[in-house]
């Protein structure tokens, strides 16, 4: 919804010359306010269906969007020109992913993240309960500084909250963050 993807982009805090990847475009709430309000950054959006990408570029053509899962990106990252990353807005369905499948997708991003890269994404307040939020929490503390979340976005339909995730720790293969 409209109040959600303001929320996200606010908690994003985007600043002119960051470089912006959107996972999980789907019908474009994101892509819309991204876009909107940062006109000028490049946003590049990972969706996997390849109708909703279709989708995406006919309705958003500043935007480049990809038909694939972000897993993908470090065999398409060169080709992309993406070397540094500074802020992802994520809509993937992380309650809905085991452990492995939320791990490999934070794997993908970190070592594009730049030292003060943000991660915003969001679950909804009744999937609390699931074992799988728990996880995204714990996962996203192992790769990150800094972790909190949002208090709950009352106007979505359903409610959701926004975890924030900063700063990502070193990679253990450099010991640093992509410079």
């Amino acid at each position: 919804g409209r109040r959600l993807a303001k929320a996200m982009v606010d908690e994003a805090q985007i600043e002119p010359g960051h470089v912006v990847v959107e996972l999980g475009g789907g019908s474009g709430s994101f892509t819309r306010e991204l876009l909107a309000r940062h006109p000028d950054n490049p946003l590049t959006v990972f969706e996997l269906s390849p109708d909703l990408a279709a989708g995406l570029r006919r309705d958003f053509p500043r935007a480049r969007v990809i038909a694939a899962p972000v897993e993908d990106l470090p065999k398409i990252a060169s080709e992309l020109g993406i070397s540094r990353i500074d802020r992802v807005v994520s809509g993937l369905p992380w309650a809905l992913w085991r452990e492995l499948r939320q791990a490999a997708v934070l794997d993908a991003l970190g070592p594009y993240l730049a030292p003060q890269a943000r991660l915003v994404t969001f679950h909804y307040v009744h999937s609390r309960s699931l074992g799988r939020v728990a996880t995204t929490r714990r996962l996203l503390q192992e790769r990150f500084r800094e972790v909190s979340h949002s208090a709950p976005v009352w106007a979505n339909v359903p409610p959701a909250y926004i975890h924030i995730a900063q700063s990502p720790c070193p990679r253990p293969e450099t010991g640093q963050p992509p410079a």
